[in-house]
């Protein structure tokens, strides 16, 4: 594969077949020498081709109102693997709306990185794109049919002219408070809005699955503390583990009618409200990151040569009797090493679907399903991170 005209990666040529690993290395490594010879013709593909584009240098009208994430993506040597795979990714990113890198720098990075997030997602799970039009995002089509998806994000409030600063907690009852109220009321703000729109009116949505992809950018590590309140506001129950005298585990459904915060108070039970039969699921992810897209470009070498990263966070622990997560911490470029873009990714699926999403467009994600007592029954995949934090160990 080399970069086309247009400054993205495509297939040029192959070695040929051969049933031995050893011999098919060797043949293909000769021919990507020879290639590389003459690379500056061997990659042209010939044809119309937009021209590349510079997503990184500041636009004359953004100069003075540049994101604080996007100047720390573009000059802060640690972000430089999450950089370098950004960029040829967003060249394959089809921006429908027109505004994409005016927005990527500005007041839209955080959605924009969420889509591009949601991208590389898709792409990874074998599904095309048909983008006929911006709205929605995503016009998908897969294995188990078409489905489109629409993106929001979680924004802080703006208040007198900054953005509202997260309510701090001194014990474990203020978080408590936290996560069952003010957390499902911003989940429900940004849902609810996306309702109002009525997508699946729209032709291209008409009788296909419709998906919500939400993510929380309250802060860069709130989403980690908040994942666990979107389901409570999505089906509207809150799990309690009780243990008995033998140590063994029993979850008891308790019912959420609201979620109450100041004088802010919202019906709890998103896929419950009228017309939420038309959104087939939500999806959420905590790590649409610096962290992810340092980590996936340190994998698939797009990382400054001398780059080390090592991962800690909390798992999903498998145990049936298990009430707390299991503590992990990886060293990324290992060969033992594996990560995927769906690794941690959660699938909400809605009890009320009028067109359910098949669980086998995200198979390696957690999906949820919420059954008629209240109880969710959900299929993991082995290694399911809850939230990490990727430390650059040395860059030489």
């Amino acid at each position: 594969m080399a970069r086309d005209e247009s400054e993205r990666y495509r297939f040029i040529d192959n070695s040929e077949w051969n049933e031995n690993f050893s011999l098919s290395e060797s043949a293909l490594l000769a021919k990507i020498l020879e290639i590389h010879e003459n690379i500056d013709k061997e990659r042209l593909q010939g044809g119309a081709h937009k021209a590349p584009v510079d997503f990184f240098t500041p636009l004359v009208k953004t100069k003075n109102k540049l994101s604080p994430l996007f100047s720390e993506l573009v000059s802060n040597s640690l972000f430089a693997s999450a950089k370098n795979i950004i960029e040829p990714m967003m060249r394959w990113y089809e921006d429908a709306d027109g505004n994409f890198v005016e927005q990527f720098q500005t007041t839209g990075f955080n959605q924009r990185i969420w889509e591009l997030y949601l991208f590389a997602l898709l792409t990874e799970n074998d599904i095309t794109f048909n983008q006929k039009e911006a709205i929605p995002d995503f016009i998908c089509d897969s294995f188990q049919g078409e489905f489109c998806i629409e993106a929001t994000t979680v924004n802080p409030s703006i208040i007198e002219g900054k953005d509202e600063e997260l309510p701090q907690y001194h014990n474990l009852k203020d978080l408590e408070d936290i996560k069952n109220n003010y957390y499902p009321i911003k989940y429900g703000s940004a849902l609810f809005s996306k309702l109002k729109k009525k997508y699946w009116e729209k032709p291209v949505c008409k009788d296909k699955p419709l998906v919500f992809a939400i993510t929380d950018c309250l802060s860069p590590a709130s989403g980690k503390d908040s994942r666990a309140s979107l389901p409570y506001y999505l089906y509207g129950y809150r799990h309690e583990a009780k243990v008995d005298d033998s140590g063994s585990v029993t979850i008891v459904p308790v019912k959420i009618e609201e979620h109450t915060w100041g004088k802010k108070v919202i019906p709890s039970g998103f896929f419950n409200l009228p017309e939420a039969e038309n959104i087939s699921a939500v999806i959420f992810s905590n790590d649409a990151s610096f962290g992810k897209f340092n980590r996936m470009g340190l994998l698939n070498e797009f990382a400054p040569e001398g780059s080390e990263m090592i991962r800690t966070g909390l798992r999903i622990n498998h145990d049936v009797n298990a009430i707390r997560p299991q503590s992990f911490s990886l060293e990324v470029g290992s060969p033992s090493y594996h990560e995927q873009w769906s690794e941690g990714l959660e699938v909400y699926h809605n009890p009320n679907a009028l067109h359910p999403l098949s669980r086998n467009v995200f198979q390696e994600a957690a999906n949820h399903y919420l059954l008629a007592d209240g109880q969710i029954k959900t299929y993991l995949p082995d290694f399911h991170p809850l939230g990490s934090i990727t430390k650059v160990k040395h860059l030489e």
